[in-house]
């Protein structure tokens, strides 16, 4: 057992504090990012190729000026147009990034290790919360040496704030307001942000700066085929040929009969709140001391109505069918027929629900950095660092579900559970009438029987079917001591020697619950000494009735259903333990507006429905207290909560060289080696298939509690030497070839390693000997594996550049990534035991494993240019271009259709960035394109698309490969100023209001699309 690493905090602050007060701090940038002084566009391009020039590394950079001037509000949406950096986009906004089609990206802030509220428990970087006003630049790194911190496979992105002891001395203040509005939403939309800082003669400095915004934007989705089905023309009843081809013998992929349609109609509010205090101060002629503290939160709220098509489909409309051609698996001809997928659908009004979505986030980070700079200009410089950091990220999601009909016997359900009869819907719809559905490349349209849409109109139709509450709370703390040297040797030959050591401890946590709420039902349980239990319910819907207790439970209990009294454990009552609650119901009707309008995506839609109005709810927990009148109890889950501790271990030698090889080509660079190693500590809860006894569930266990039944600690170490090499031939001063090897680890996100083990059962059935009732095993997890290796990979650059003159930049750079240490899940058919004890069919046994090998391969072009040499205003004007191939592998796996290799990451293997910028001194002005090909979104694999299917007939063997569709984002900003120390700019994103759309297979064959809005900002900066 290893006992992990502990700090003095008490002595650490003390010391901090004391520091602080008498010198006062400041950030602390990489010297190279400080040698040029950014005064434009013009002077950020040529920083940023100066960067890359002089880097022994292979890199790229951005900086204030680009950040600033682009119309960008996160990091991540700036990072996109830097060559091999790839974003998702989460309601039009930038949030997770990629380096070269790896995902695992390192976040540093001046060199040290920055939290995030977005990666506690992974190793992804999203800046989504982050305001990009507060970071002065950031450079981005493709290879590594021994001195930078581990922890990146795709690379690592360090983040720069300001130096206070750059500024002019005396004070400096300045001030952005802007407004921003988008095309769907319409709001007017506040954002500030404010530096001041005070420089006292070049000695000591400090400086604060704020960001503040709130947002409204848009965020509409529409999914067509979240279960889709294959069935033949002849199953469909009737003589029908589909496709007009004279037989009824060609089968459709079709959308099931339970999971058609979802639209949704969502907003998304973002508050972001941001400080970066920066303290900088010279001691004496030998030391200087940088104090840093960089908060950032936001309070998130994505909420809007959905409507859901699909619970009984009857027939199809012969408009708008495609063929698919190559569905059939090689090898497979003689089992299929060729099959074709319909756009447009009928279905019956059993399909329809509504309801509401209502997710809250709230994130809040703070990172604090003092660190003792000592210099004498001698041989031998240094640093003493302490961080200290924390960060957490809390989200509660509620999920309203509404119904107008009431098939099956739901149809007018009476409760007497108060002691008092009451009719759910009373004006449910028991009448089936068509409803058209169909799907095109862009949108998609709905279309009513005019009767029905007039019934769906009616809100006495309507009662709350299901709802649930359910959230997560994560928590982390950083330290980090470390020290590091350089030690000065000669001017050519090994120049230098870089060395340090450093130890962290990280401390995560996961906090996953449920709300269930008090039915008012008292229950016994025989077998248990006739204990007595309060019953709770978490989803509030029909078919979670008490056949699911242990034999006896609720025995004694009667509910009154129509005029006959019946026995809880009678299995054909049809009762609800939470009783459905009425749209007209008093404290119901003051939330209720109508919706008829699902956005741009949906062409067409002929009904209005009275639905709950998300912007009323401020709170999802009182809510659902007012609605169902009783107060909500919050459980953890136990297999999805627990604790890691992990304590590094890590130093550091590296050389630095330099050699004339010859009059014109000289040698420089670097190559050394890093000493990792981990302890980590990995508590978690032992669970098993046991659920709450006090807990109305289903044969699932996401319905219910898992019993706890203690706590477990793994104890697993992990240590590593990660070799770097970095080799830069410079021919003159113009051209360059650059070539590096180093090899890097990351963690497993820590779910991985966390999470308990769970068992769950399939619906009750009857033995057929005996005629006992029982449940079929169903799905046995492992959950997390504490002895998963680390992310690892051998990265290898090859890289030509050419500078002729300070302006211009040519690149091609070429990467191989042999990335193991991935993981990946095994599953298995087991003999397990039903829940008698009796096996029959057994089940299936999933758990995680280590991966075997994927490869990340391609290459980096990149262009930029100032075109000074042109005459008049083309003078003025530039360009930055860059293109990323990036192909991958993940190998030993194939698509099911065509037998292609599954690409690694949900990554594009084309990326393309172009920049057109005007500025001469008075305006400024920029046009950005950036382009992102086709992305592998996974396999898609439901009851028909299942290689475990019995009817080969049916099912499709691997799944159906899942696509994104290519992109074209367009964003332009334009700057006049005014005066020396006044600015107006306008800012425009997603000038073309791009989209997203995914697909499942083929082009035409559209899954989901997502609709983004184009946003206008126009701001005013000064400074005073």
């Amino acid at each position: 057992m290893h006992p992990p690493l502990r700090f003095n905090r008490n002595l650490l602050s003390s010391c901090i504090a004391a520091l602080a007060l008498a010198n006062a701090g400041a950030a602390h940038g990489q010297d190279v990012a400080e040698e040029i002084v950014v005064t434009g566009v013009r002077a950020a391009q040529e920083r940023a190729i100066d960067i890359k020039r002089n880097s022994a590394e292979v890199v790229d950079s951005i900086s204030a000026e680009d950040i600033g001037k682009l119309p960008d509000t996160t990091i991540s949406d700036s990072l996109q147009r830097v060559t091999g950096v790839q974003i998702s986009r989460s309601a039009g906004q930038g949030g997770i990034i990629s380096i070269r089609g790896s995902g695992e990206v390192l976040t540093t802030m001046n060199g040290e290790l920055f939290l995030t509220a977005e990666n506690i428990l992974d190793s992804k970087a999203n800046y989504q919360d982050v305001p990009s006003s507060l970071i002065a630049g950031s450079n981005v790194y493709k290879s590594m040496s021994a001195k930078q911190l581990e922890g990146g496979i795709g690379g690592s992105v360090d983040l720069l704030t300001r130096k206070s002891l750059t500024l002019d001395e005396g004070l400096n203040t300045s001030a952005r307001v802007q407004a921003s509005t988008g095309s769907i939403t319409e709001t007017t939309d506040p954002e500030l942000s404010a530096f001041v800082g005070y420089n006292w003669g070049d000695q000591t400095a400090m400086s604060l700066a704020l960001s503040y915004g709130d947002q409204t934007l848009s965020d509409n989705e529409i999914k067509t085929k979240a279960g889709d089905n294959v069935q033949d023309e002849a199953s469909w009843g009737g003589n029908y040929d589909a496709n007009g081809d004279g037989d009824q013998n060609d089968r459709f992929l079709i959308m099931s009969n339970w999971d058609g349609p979802r639209l949704y109609k969502n907003i998304t509010e973002r508050e972001r709140l941001g400080l970066a205090y920066n303290f900088n101060s010279k001691i004496g002629d030998a030391f200087e001391l940088n104090f840093d503290s960089f908060y950032n939160s936001m309070d998130e709220k994505a909420a809007g109505n959905y409507v859901h098509l699909g619970d009984e489909t009857v027939g199809y409309n012969r408009a708008n069918i495609t063929k698919l051609y190559g569905i059939t698996p090689v090898g497979q001809e003689d089992l299929y027929a060729q099959f074709y997928t319909t756009g447009t659908e009928k279905l019956m009004d059993g399909a329809i629900r509504g309801g509401v979505q209502s997710d809250f986030r709230e994130t809040s980070a703070h990172n604090n950095s003092l660190e003792l700079k000592y210099d004498m200009g001698g041989a031998f410089t240094g640093s003493i660092r302490y961080v200290n950091s924390k960060a957490s990220r809390s989200t509660d999601k509620l999920t309203l579900a509404q119904k107008a009909d009431s098939p099956g016997g739901d149809a007018g359900l009476v409760y007497n559970a108060a002691g008092a009869t009451r009719v759910v819907n009373p004006g449910f719809i028991s009448t089936r009438y068509p409803v058209s559905f169909m799907s095109s490349a862009d949108d998609v349209s709905v279309n009513f029987d005019p009767a029905l849409a007039t019934a769906l109109a009616d809100s006495n139709a309507w009662y709350f079917h299901s709802s649930w509450l359910e959230g997560e709370q994560h928590q982390v703390n950083l330290d980090v001591l470390r020290a590091d040297g350089n030690f000065k040797l000669a001017d050519t030959g090994i120049t230098s020697i870089d060395f340090g050591i450093r130890k962290s401890e990280r401390t995560a946590s996961r906090n996953d619950f449920q709300y269930f709420m008090d039915t008012g039902l008292t229950a016994y349980d025989p077998d248990n000494n006739n204990t007595e239990y309060q019953m709770l319910n978490k989803y509030h819907e029909a078919g979670y009735t008490p056949n699911f207790i242990p034999q006896g439970a609720l025995s004694n209990y009667r509910v009154q259903v129509g005029a006959t009294k019946n026995p809880l454990t009678d299995p054909t009552i049809n009762f609800e333990p939470v009783r459905g609650v009425n749209l007209d119901e008093s404290q119901v009707v003051s939330y209720l507006h109508r919706v008829n309008d699902f956005g741009d995506g949906v062409s067409a839609f002929n009904a209005s429905i009275p639905m709950v109005d998300t912007t009323k709810i401020n709170n999802n927990l009182s809510f659902m207290n007012m609605l169902y009148d009783t107060k909500h109890i919050r459980y953890s889950r136990p297999q999805a909560s627990y604790e890691i501790v992990e304590s590094r271990d890590a130093f550091y030698l590296n050389a630095n060289f330099e050699s004339d090889l010859s009059d014109t080509v000289k040698l420089t660079g670097n190559a050394g080696v890093r000493r990792v190693t981990d302890t980590v500590a990995v508590h978690r809860n032992i669970t098993d298939s046991d659920k709450a006894p006090n807990i109305l569930a289903g044969s699932d266990y996401v319905h219910t509690i898992l019993l706890d039944k203690g706590d477990k600690v793994d104890y697993v170490d992990h240590s590593y030497f990660l070799p770097s090499a970095n080799l830069n031939f410079a021919f003159a001063d113009t051209y360059k070839i650059k070539v590096s090897y180093d090899e890097r680890t990351s963690m497993q996100p820590l779910n991985n390693y966390g999470e308990g083990g769970t068992t769950g059962f399939q619906s009750q059935q009857v033995d057929a000997i005996d005629g006992h009732a029982y449940q079929p095993i169903g799905e046995v997890r492992d959950g997390g594996n504490p002895n998963l290796k680390p992310w690892k990979t051998s990265v290898y650059n090859l890289g030509f550049e050419m500078y002729p003159n300070d302006s211009t930049l040519l690149g091609l750079t070429l990467f191989y990534m042999d990335i193991s240490g991935f993981s990946d899940e095994l599953s298995e058919q087991v003999a397990y035991p039903d829940s008698d004890g009796i096996v029959r069919n057994g089940g299936t046994h999933k758990t995680l494993i280590d991966g075997k090998n994927a490869i990340i391969e391609g290459a980096e072009f990149s262009y930029q240019q100032s075109f000074d040499f042109l005459p008049g205003l083309l003078s003025h004007t530039g360009m930055t271009w860059n293109y990323t191939y990036s192909p991958s592998e993940k190998k030993g796996q194939k698509l099911a259709f065509d037998n292609s290799t599954i690409p690694f990451n949900n990554t594009a293997k084309n990326q393309s960035n172009l920049v057109l910028w005007f500025d001469n001194d008075v305006i400024e002005l920029r046009l950005a394109a950036n382009y992102l090909g086709k992305k592998y979104n996974g396999q898609y694999t439901n009851w028909t698309t299942d290689p475990l299917q019995n009817d080969n007939e049916a099912g499709l063997l691997g799944g159906l490969d899942k696509w994104e569709d290519s992109t074209l984002y367009v964003d332009a900003s334009g700057t006049y100023h005014i005066t020396e120390n006044f600015d107006v700019n306008l800012n425009i994103q997603n000038l073309t209001e791009e989209s997203n759309r995914k697909y499942l297979r083929w082009e035409n064959f559209r899954s989901e699309y997502y609709n983004f809005e184009r946003r206008i900002t126009l701001g005013v900066n000064a400074k005073f």
